[in-house]
This record gives structure tokens, sequence and C-alpha cells, in this order.
């Protein structure tokens, strides 16, 4: 329970971070990029010193697929943030946790009872109320919105399921060089991105990216453990909706932002969502 609880709070805290970012006005690749390279570069100079950098091919692959699905999903959900309001694109975040339970339940055979699907049920409502709220009206056609609210589902989706994986490809040991390969893999796609944008890289945004790098660099094998103990069907809901019920404390009482009825009502359905789905 405690790695559980460990991943709960390091997921909030990441949140937060980010959210500073946008708050100042940053350049969200920059913060990204220089983040995963940041992820890629503390692990991979400790295992340089202490560890071992002899991996499987299939961690090897996991690792750099992993990475450029990490960029990609984070570009996109950046973009959908710019041109569309913010309740459907952190809806759609937060629900595509449901692509890896599915596939959790369907490749891996990871256990779900009645209580837990219920349980999975009030999740997906707790989620979309809590991110709900008011936002200004997309001018884009209905077709580019379902295409991009598709595209920060499906990849993030994709991120979940390749961490995942990892547990059910026996790399657990490999976990460090996993992290490094995939932060090395999105850092570098991150800064071509950069540089064919043209974006400026400023002194700001940059001591964020590493001071989320940093972060996460402690993080990941947190998370990474506690999906070696819990499965999908369980670790997933309970991070997603303990890390949002955070998340909107933390935007009422230190952000002060205005808690909706929407968000409070979600609180309560995610609190019950808890004790059906840990039961």
């Amino acid at each position: 329970m405690l790695w559980l609880l460990a991943a709960v709070f390091l997921d909030f805290g990441y949140i937060q971070l980010f959210k500073l970012g946008q708050r100042r006005g940053y350049a969200a690749p920059v913060v990204v990029s220089v983040n995963y390279l940041t992820i890629g570069i503390v692990p991979g100079l400790y295992l340089l010193v202490w560890g071992s950098w002899s991996v499987p091919p299939a961690a090897l692959v996991t690792g750099i697929v992993s990475g450029a699905v990490f960029l990609a999903s984070m570009l996109a959900l950046n973009h959908a943030l710019r041109v569309l309001p913010v309740g459907p694109v952190l809806t759609t975040f937060r629900l595509s946790l449901l692509a890896p339970l599915a596939i959790g339940v369907w490749l891996w055979q990871e256990p779900l009872s009645p209580l837990q699907l219920g349980g999975l049920v009030l999740a997906g409502i707790a989620l979309a109320l809590m991110s709900a709220g008011p936002g200004a009206n997309s001018a884009l056609p209905v077709r580019k919105i379902f295409g991009l609210l598709a595209a920060v589902f499906l990849l993030q989706g994709l991120c979940t399921t390749a961490i995942r994986s990892v547990h059910y490809q026996g790399l657990d040991v490999y976990i460090l060089p996993y992290i490094v390969l995939a932060g090395l893999t999105a850092g570098v796609l991150g800064f071509a991105y950069i540089r064919l944008r043209g974006i400026v890289l400023t002194a700001p945004a940059v001591r964020l990216g590493l001071g989320l790098g940093l972060y996460n660099a402690l993080a990941l094998p947190v998370v990474m453990t506690a999906l070696g103990h819990w499965p999908g069907t369980i670790y997933f809901p309970v991070t997603g909706c303990g890390a949002l019920i955070l998340d909107n404390l933390c935007a009422h009482f230190f952000w002060r932002e205005k808690l909706t009825p929407f968000a409070i009502a979600g609180a309560v359905v995610a609190a019950l969502a808890l004790v059906l789905i840990i039961d």
C-alpha cells in the first residue's frame, strides 16, 4: 500500500510543478524536453558509476519506443490545451487510463471483480466530473476536435500501457535502463522538435525542466515498483482519482481557483470508487 500511496502523491507533485510552468507562461516543449533529457541522464550517470548497462533487446526496444510515445503524448496534450477548452482535454487525458486497464484484463488476465468493475465505472464518472469546468467554445470543426481528443486519449493510453508492459515482459530488474532509454529518446526527439519549430530556450523554462527531470528521475522508479506490486486494475484508477482529488484541493486552497460543484461531486464519487476498487 505504501508504494501505491507514494505513486499517488508523486503524480500529484508532478502535476503541480507542470502547472507552475503553465502559470508562468513557459514554453511547454522546452520544459518537457529538458525534463525527459534529465530523466535519461541522471539515472544513466548512476548506472555508469554503480550499475550495469547490460540490457536485453526487449528492454532496449521498449525503452526507445516508450520515449517516442511519451514525447508525442505530451506534445499532443499541449497542442490540445492551446486550441480546446481545458475541461474536455483533461477529461480525455485522465480517462485514457481505460486503455491500459482494458489491455491488462484482456492481454495479461489481470484480476477484476464485479465490485472493482463498479468502482472503475464510478472512477470514470469521477474523473469526468473533476476535470469538467468552464471553458471557451472551440472554433474548430467537430471532426478536428474529435481527432485531437482521440489523439490525446490513444497516445496517453499507449504511454501507460508501455510502462505497464515492462512488468509483464519480465523486465522489472531493468527498470533503470528502461527509464534512461525512454528519457534520452524523448529528450533528443524533443530538442529536434524545438529546433524545427524555432522555439527559444529560456532560462526559467530550462530550470523548471531540470527540476521536473530530477523529480521524475526519483518518481518513476517508485511508480514502476508500485506497478510491479499492484495490478493495473487497481493502480491506474487509484492513482488517477487520488491525484486528481489532491489536484482539485490544491487548486482551491493554493492556486485560489474556485472549486466547482462538479469537482466536489467528483471528489465524493471518487472516494466511493476507491473504496470499491481497493476492496
